[in-house]
């Protein structure tokens, strides 16, 4: 059984949008019709959503302040806990308070943090089992489980699925891109999203074998202010 989350399991929201951002891109990088990317980047932030129906957003907001809000319909306990927890119980009045209200009265809201220079949600009561902090959002704030999100769920799947198997030159190929990922490329790829200098050759690793949309990635980095000359949000 999962533990509730707590500010501390978070890194920074800066962090956490460049990984997202960054997965957005690498996931634009590799087109497959019958694939629905998991990361996405907006005008608001970044999100995720794992294709069942559970999701989270990051949504950066002025002064430096951001907001991280989501749910996991099966882990997230608090929307049912009794008697009923607020979870914008003594929130601050800069949030999305709105938007979040209608979200806790449809029950589609499992926690919300939010940063102020350090993270921050209501106190839990003792017999809170999970508020689906660590099966959303751990998949991106741990590096180790991003680098299995992008050797088996993008590369894997979406570049060419269960086609590669019955190609020798393409399963190479998959693997060597997946080794490249795991020996360092994709930490690379990150360092420089976090320096706001992403370019096409920050994902010269997805070529072997295939031709990555490197126009689409562009784009989507550059939407989340991760390359040159892009204001970062």
């Amino acid at each position: 059984m999962n533990k509730p989350g707590t500010p501390e399991d978070l890194p920074s929201p800066r962090e956490l949008l460049v990984r997202a951002a960054t997965m957005a891109a690498v996931e634009a990088a590799v087109p497959h019709e019958s694939y629905s990317a998991f990361f996405t980047v907006n005008d608001d932030g970044v999100g995720h959503q794992d294709g069942g129906g559970n999701d989270w957003a990051l949504e950066p907001l002025e002064g430096g302040r951001a907001v991280l809000y989501g749910c996991d319909h099966e882990m997230s306990w608090t929307r049912f806990h009794e008697p009923p927890l607020d979870l914008l119980a003594g929130a601050p009045g800069w949030l999305p308070l709105e938007m979040l209200a209608d979200m806790q009265a449809a029950k589609e809201l499992g926690f919300v943090y939010w940063y102020d220079g350090t993270w921050h949600r209501v106190e839990y009561p003792d017999d809170l089992r999970d508020d689906g902090l660590a099966s959303t959002v751990g998949g991106t704030a741990d590096l180790a489980q991003l680098l299995d999100h992008v050797a088996n769920d993008v590369i894997g799947a979406r570049w060419g699925g269960d086609e590669v198997e019955e190609d020798d030159g393409l399963m190479a190929a998959l693997e060597e891109t997946v080794r490249a990922a795991r020996e360092g490329a994709l930490e690379e790829t990150l360092r420089q999203a976090r320096e706001g200098a992403l370019s096409a050759e920050s994902f010269a690793w997805l070529s072997n074998g295939w031709e990555p949309d490197l126009s689409a990635a562009l784009a989507t980095a550059r939407h989340a202010g991760l390359t040159p000359n892009t204001p970062q949000p």
